[in-house]
């Protein structure tokens, strides 16, 4: 059963501005393909699954117990794409917490990630990242050595 877990791409989407999701969404896609080209599995992309425009139709309890399945059942290790505060994406490091899956944030080198979140147990560490390039070239040498790199990630 372990094998059939894949990484899960956690972002902010909903509590963005307009005009910065489909650049968000886009970049999640990006990691997304990385992780299939380092391990032969897509990583799980929630708005590819339940947008709220696209998928309207899902309410918030269905999209909750989808994601919650998601996260706690079906996930090898937990990115999070650190580009804007998430109330979402904060249930899901606590999901990935509670499921014993590892977690794995990118950040921005400009940005700053509070201290409850770096603190949370699941976390492994962080990839700071320069540009988007920059972040997609850290995050495959560090699925393609299959560890957290020291000299990546800092926690």
């Amino acid at each position: 059963m372990e094998n059939d877990r894949i990484p899960y791409i956690c972002g902010p989407l909903t509590e963005l501005p307009v005009n910065f999701r489909q650049p968000a969404k886009h970049f999640y896609e990006q990691i997304a393909d990385a992780c299939k080209e380092q391990t032969g599995k897509r990583a799980f992309v929630p708005h590819e699954h339940y947008d709220p425009i696209k998928h309207a139709n899902f309410s918030p309890p269905d999209v909750d117990k989808a994601e919650r399945k998601q996260v706690c059942e079906r996930t090898s290790l937990l990115i999070v794409v650190a580009i804007a505060p998430s109330w979402g994406g904060g249930i899901e490091v606590e999901m990935a917490n509670k499921s014993d899956v590892p977690v794995l944030i990118l950040c921005h080198e400009d940005k700053e990630i509070s201290r409850l979140l770096r603190g949370n147990p699941a976390v492994t560490g962080i990839i700071y990242y320069s540009s988007l390039e920059d972040a997609l070239r850290k995050l495959k040498k560090c699925i393609a050595n299959g560890r957290v790199l020291a000299d990546l990630v800092h926690k």
